[in-house]
C-alpha cells in the first residue's frame, strides 16, 4: 500500500491511501504494470491536473462574413439586441467601457450619427446570481452593418465569466473577443 494524492471532483487534491499495483494476467502469470511511490503519484496528479486545467481553457470563437471588406469600416455605435432576455445595465456598461477602449486603440470611432457598424452585446447569464453579482456562461459580441443590419462578425468568449468589479474576468473576456476583430 502506498500514499498518493487523489484528485477528488469539487474538493481538490487530497492525500489518500490506495493500492497502486495493478495486475494483469498473461497466461496465468501476473504482470506488475504500475507501481509508484508518493512522489511519483504526486507528479502524476500534478501533470494530470495541469492538462485538465489547460485543456479546459476555452478560447474565443469567432466567425465573419468573408465577403466583407473591413478596411473601410471605422465608426461604430452600441445597440441593443432583441431577445437578450435579462440584460443587466452594469454588465452592459462595463462591456461597452472596455470595448470603447479596445476599439479606440484599433482606430475605430464611437459615434451616434451614421456609424458604419452596430455592435450588440449578448451575455448568457448563469441561472442563479453569483455572490450578489452575475456570472456569465459566455459573452458574445455581434457586429452588423448599419445600413443593411446584416451580421458581418461575431465573437464569443465561452466559459464562466465573473462580473464582479474586483475580478478582471469580464474585462479580459471583452479584450479577448475584440482582439479577433477585425479579422485579418
Amino acid at each position: 500500500m502506498h500514499t498518493c494524492f487523489c484528485l477528488i471532483p469539487m474538493v481538490g487534491i487530497k492525500p489518500c491511501t490506495a493500492y497502486l499495483i495493478n495486475h494483469f494476467h498473461d497466461g496465468g502469470r501476473a504482470m506488475n504494470v504500475f507501481k509508484t511511490d508518493a512522489r511519483s503519484g504526486f507528479i502524476f496528479v500534478a501533470l494530470l491536473t495541469a492538462m485538465i486545467i489547460l485543456g479546459g481553457c476555452s478560447s474565443v470563437k469567432y466567425i465573419y462574413d468573408p465577403g466583407t471588406d473591413f478596411s473601410g469600416l471605422k465608426s461604430y455605435a452600441w445597440t441593443s439586441a432583441s431577445g437578450l432576455g435579462r440584460q443587466q445595465s452594469l454588465v452592459v456598461a462595463n462591456v461597452q467601457f472596455v470595448g470603447d477602449q479596445v476599439l479606440g486603440k484599433k482606430g475605430f470611432n464611437k459615434t451616434s450619427e451614421n456609424p458604419d457598424l452596430l455592435i450588440s452585446i449578448d451575455p448568457e447569464y448563469e441561472i442563479s446570481t453569483y455572490n450578489d453579482g452575475y456570472q456569465l456562461q459566455s459573452l458574445t459580441l455581434n457586429i452588423y452593418r448599419r445600413e443593411s443590419k446584416a451580421p458581418i462578425w461575431r465573437g464569443t468568449a465561452p466559459g464562466y465569466i465573473n462580473t464582479h468589479a474586483d475580478s478582471n474576468d469580464l474585462q479580459n473576456a471583452v479584450r479577448d473577443v475584440l482582439a479577433k476583430f477585425p479579422p485579418k
